[in-house]
């Protein structure tokens, strides 16, 4: 359960980073989010770009960490596998090639 705390602690950290610290120093900030991380992937030794792509990644792995604090004894955990390689599948595929 700590895992959890700790993992929305650092998703939250890095999303208020970005929005209140970083957003003003990249160019174009009115653009969809979306976009903003696949311009990112692009130029990621930037420091507003590298704050946005970890907190895109903590997002990414937000469902195995929620799942392995509460299934990790059981054999739900395949099931959470699964749904977690599905949501990284799903919003890696619409941010990065945009189908």
């Amino acid at each position: 359960m700590w895992l959890l705390i700790v993992h929305l602690f650092a998703l939250f950290l890095f999303a208020f980073l970005y929005s209140f610290r970083f957003r003003k120093l990249v160019p174009n900030p009115n653009l969809n989010i979306l976009l903003q991380i696949q311009a990112a992937s692009k130029d990621w030794k930037s420091t507003p770009y590298l704050v946005l792509l970890i907190g895109f990644a903590l997002f990414l792995l937000l469902p195995l960490t929620l799942g392995f604090s509460f299934y990790l004894r059981t054999d739900a955990n395949v099931v959470v596998v699964i749904v977690w390689i599905i949501w990284a599948y799903n919003w890696s595929k619409y941010t990065f090639w945009r189908e």
